[in-house]
């Protein structure tokens, strides 16, 4: 069957983007993921996988054509109307032999990932690759780590984070279940309990909320209420938030409420970088950590930094500023950037924080950069109603109101269910051009 390639969306006010080369040519077989094409916006660098294996029967963008509206159909492909999998084997239930301590033995050497063209190395890897290679980094230090979750094993799970995992650690390590998300998230607490390090994928935050809430208070209220002696090592992670074209509680974004539980760490990363340093160190964490991902982040690529972060629960300066303070993680941060870069044409220069985490939050760090700017404004996906904004908010005053030249400003996602129509999802999230207008607004004003 024929199927389209579509420009895609980063951001809701992404317009259009550069096809800046391509890394097939017509004719040429693909599996899935293979790169097709690499994308340039003015704030971003990312490529297109391919979902499933095929042919590339046409290209219907070159190489070069700047300008091209999101959902412009730019490739078709032809065939592969499913994904592979690797062997009838790796469908095999899960048994309590995968739970139980594994051997200390050397990996398998680490297959190649199969691509059209190399990595394009000058630009780093994409926020999905630096998961996947944090995550295979610490399986390989540690035997105990391993990874569980739906279709993680044949289908490489929902995001495609766990790629090339299965064949290098194996079933017992990479255990694919069933869509049995009590069961899923019982097995996992009953792990970390038992001392294995259980990293579990979710297909969406919002969508499991309800059956982890069991599982993730047991995990969190035991590793809180004996201040840390008894530890339960279990990282759970997935997208988090709005993707395209989902709706409801499969686009909500759960920060807010997940940094409300006691003894639970919150993570939530926007760039490549900050993702696979932050996983990282949430492994290793001896207490539950939650990992909130962004569907529309995954296949964005930054140029290669070697900036660590300061551990979980520090801030870092996302770029330096002296006009206002924006407060922003995960996705919301991008909406950050491209705002203190039209707000900088406009000759405001936008101090912009990237929280990295929610629990522990840095006051200290937001407080320190509000103290040289004067002004606060908050961005987050989620509703602003009981949000991150209004705590950082109520951190700052309550330090002092003498050094604030204007009030802060929230800006947020509309607390509503998140609607289906396209032109209703791009007004219930914030946008880079609502937070340009606010903050200009402020410190003309001022």
């Amino acid at each position: 069957m024929r199927r389209e390639i579509l420009m895609p969306t980063v951001t809701p006010s992404m317009k259009d983007g550069k096809i800046s080369r391509w890394h097939v040519a017509e004719g040429q077989a693909v599996a899935a993921g293979d790169l097709l094409v690499e994308v340039a916006t003015s704030t971003a660098t990312f490529e297109i996988e391919a979902e499933n294996e095929g042919r590339v029967e046409r290209i219907l963008v070159p190489a070069g054509t700047e300008g091209v509206k999101v959902n412009t159909p730019i490739a078709i492909l032809f065939g592969g109307g499913e994904a592979r999998t690797h062997t009838a084997a790796l469908a095999q239930p899960l048994g309590f032999a995968s739970l139980e301590p594994t051997m200390r033995r050397d990996p398998p050497p680490r297959p190649q990932r199969r691509s059209t063209a190399a990595r394009v190395e000058d630009q780093g890897p994409s926020y999905r690759e630096a998961l996947r290679d944090a995550l295979a980094a610490q399986m390989r230090a540690d035997p105990d780590v391993f990874l569980i979750g739906v279709d993680v094993a044949q289908n490489r799970g929902a995001p495609r984070v766990a790629q090339g995992l299965l064949d290098e650690f194996g079933p017992a390590r990479v255990v694919s279940v069933p869509t049995l998300d009590e069961a899923l998230f019982g097995i996992a607490v009953g792990a970390a309990f038992a001392g294995l390090k259980p990293v579990v994928e979710v297909p969406a935050w919002g969508r499991v909320m309800e059956a982890l809430a069991p599982a993730l208070a047991s995990a969190a209220q035991t590793f809180y209420l004996s201040n840390g002696r008894l530890p339960v090592p279990i990282v759970i992670r997935g997208p988090n938030g709005f993707s395209q074209g989902m709706t409801g509680e499969d686009a909500r974004c759960v920060a807010a409420t997940l940094a409300q539980i006691p003894g639970l760490k919150v993570v939530q990363p926007a760039t490549a970088s900050t993702a696979g340093a932050l996983l990282g160190a949430a492994i290793r964490d001896p207490g539950p950590v939650a990992v909130l991902e962004h569907e529309q982040l995954y296949p964005v690529r930054e140029a290669p930094t070697e900036a660590g972060i300061g551990g979980l629960g520090v801030a870092r300066l996302a770029r330096t500023g002296t006009d206002v303070t924006i407060a922003a993680a995960g996705h919301a941060l991008t909406v950050a950037l491209e705002a203190a870069n039209a707000l900088s044409r406009n000759g405001i220069e936008a101090e912009v924080v990237d929280l990295m985490c929610l629990r522990p939050l840095d006051r200290e760090t937001v407080a320190a950069s509000v103290a040289h700017t004067g002004r606060l404004v908050t961005v987050e996906d989620g509703w602003g109603d009981l949000g991150i904004g209004a705590e950082i908010v109520a951190s700052v005053v309550a330090r002092g109101l003498q050094g604030l030249r204007s009030a802060p400003l929230r800006i947020a996602g509309t607390p509503v269910p998140m609607p289906y129509a396209a032109e209703l999802q791009a007004l219930a999230l914030p946008t880079d051009e609502q937070v340009t207008r606010a903050v200009s607004a402020m410190v003309r004003g001022a």
